[in-house]
């Protein structure tokens, strides 16, 4: 099966953290960047597909290294909002030992979608 092969061009901005130009976009193939390109290059090889992206900004991917994706579930719980953190803790603890397999793949999908609605891809639970 032939590589896919996809130009992120032109983007209203991007962040690079190396000093590298990227002005003139990405090019991804099978999911990896395999090219970046300064203002006014073209892409070694064709692409199978051209973004557009001069209305968007390109940012890596944030990382969340604490996370508690369970406590998703019972954040906005009546009876904790608000309080502080021991009596918080006081009153969740038997909740969260109560929680099934099933409560906790629920959980699990919810945090997953905030966070990659928010930019994040990595996090760590």
């Amino acid at each position: 099966m032939p590589a896919t092969r996809i130009w992120l061009k032109n983007p209203l901005a991007i962040f690079t953290s190396n000093g590298l130009d990227a002005r003139g976009g990405l090019v991804l193939q099978d999911g990896l960047i395999v090219e970046v390109l300064g203002a006014g290059q073209q892409p070694s090889a064709p692409c199978n597909e051209v973004f557009d992206a001069r209305e968007h900004v390109i940012l890596p991917g944030l990382i969340n290294t604490h996370h508690h994706f369970y406590q998703t579930l019972t954040r906005a719980w009546a009876p904790v909002v608000n309080q502080p953190l021991f009596p918080w803790l006081k009153t969740l603890y038997p909740v969260w030992a109560r929680l099934t397999p099933e409560k906790l793949a629920l959980a699990t999908k919810v945090a997953l979608a905030e966070l990659l609605l928010s930019g994040c891809t990595t996090a760590a639970d």
